[in-house]
């Protein structure tokens, strides 16, 4: 009777480290996140969908010359027009509601495993200067960190992870071999683009009007606050760069709608966003392989919230249009300008009318907004 009790046991053990087994192998050939190898495109079809869990994985693994990243506030961007502007091959991987610390640890790791990264566009949200320089959005969900180290031993809440091996792995085998199954990949164009979901203009801003605007006590960065920008800056924005001299840091700061310049007004913190804005200007200008951009005074966008789904957000064709105004160098920040930007940049935004946007048509096609953006340009570059 033990014998057989034995015997039994010895074969369940077996069976079960058989099946260990092969779920190991299976997801390790599969690998949706990108943790091994670079997706098998051949035989199967890669969503990219998770941008915490994958970004990773294409960093150390894609083949790219050219990588976009930041926010939410980069999700639109198409890395098909970022290739036809600057060539080569652009993967993108923003990080949404991310940190600056976030956002640099991803840039830090596709440096290191990729020598042929030569431009990096990224967004800098002046919402997000003012962060300690290590912080990470734990309110998120979980952080994989697994993924992101080098211990080969952790590597098991990968590999054996539920959701991988249910939701990913077993239908992603399963898919391949259905009548008319198609491998590939989510293109970058659509990786993270939540253009679809959203309606624009100032019915969706202002679904009650505008009203009336009093300013509120001016509000101003601490000194501890102008520390911890410097800090931010330094090690997440700056640092990166120093070490990477023969690689273009294309950085920008987000033009956010009007509606939110008039909430900092109301709350009276517009001296303290633009003051942290200095700062991060200072520190950013003298690194010569970083260009930096704001679209802030180009107030026919700002102010045209057929452009937006929120205070912050644009549509896509704005993305499009940064892309091309970067490329050809327009709307550049610079050691002999910057100080007259951020002296128009408060002076519009505190003087503005902003009762005005009541009188603004909501286009019933949002579509019309990208083709009615035709600001003007800038003399030279």
């Amino acid at each position: 009777m033990k014998r057989k009790a034995g015997i039994w046991l010895i074969g369940w053990l077996l069976l079960t480290c058989a099946a260990l087994g092969l779920v190991a192998v299976k997801t390790v050939q599969v690998d949706p996140f990108f943790h091994f190898h670079k997706p098998n495109t051949a035989g199967y079809y890669y969503p990219l969908d998770n941008e915490r869990s994958q970004n990773d994985g294409i960093v150390k693994h894609f083949d790219y010359t050219g990588l976009i990243t930041g926010t939410s506030m980069t999700e639109n961007f198409k890395t098909s027009e970022a290739e036809e502007l600057w060539g080569g091959v652009f993967v993108k991987v923003p990080f949404s509601g991310g940190t600056f610390r976030e956002i640099n640890d991803n840039i830090d790791m596709a440096l290191r495993y990729n020598p042929e990264l030569k431009v990096v566009v990224r967004g800098l949200d002046m919402m997000k200067l003012t962060d300690d320089k290590d912080e990470i959005r734990l309110d998120l969900g979980e952080y994989p960190t697994y993924l992101y180290d080098d211990n080969a031993f952790n590597d098991v809440r990968y590999i054996f992870n539920r959701d991988v091996v249910f939701s990913r792995v077993y239908p992603m085998t399963k898919e391949n071999g259905e009548p008319g199954f198609a491998p590939g990949i989510t293109s970058f164009d659509r990786y993270a683009n939540w253009m679809g979901r959203y309606t624009f203009g100032k019915d969706t801003l202002f679904p009650d009007g505008v009203k009336a605007v009093s300013p509120g006590e001016p509000v101003h960065l601490t000194e501890a606050q102008a520390e911890q920008t410097r800090e931010n800056i330094l090690q997440n924005v700056v640092a990166t760069a120093r070490e990477h001299p023969d690689v273009t840091f294309y950085y920008f700061i987000p033009p956010y709608s009007a509606q939110w310049w008039m909430e900092q007004l109301k709350a009276g913190t517009i001296y303290k966003w633009v003051e942290a804005e200095r700062i991060a200007i200072e520190q950013i200008l003298p690194c010569e392989n970083i260009r930096l951009y704001s679209f802030n005074c180009l107030y026919e966008l700002t102010t045209d919230l057929n452009h937006y789904k929120d205070h912050l957000h644009y549509g896509d064709w704005v993305n499009s249009m940064m892309l091309r105004w970067m490329h050809e160098d327009l709307y550049r920040l610079t050691t002999d300008n910057f100080e007259d930007y951020l002296e128009e940049e408060l002076r519009f935004y505190t003087t503005y009318d902003y009762m005005q946007l009541n009188e603004q048509p909501d286009y019933e096609d949002d579509s019309r907004a990208a083709m009615l953006l035709d600001l003007p340009q800038p003399s030279g570059k």
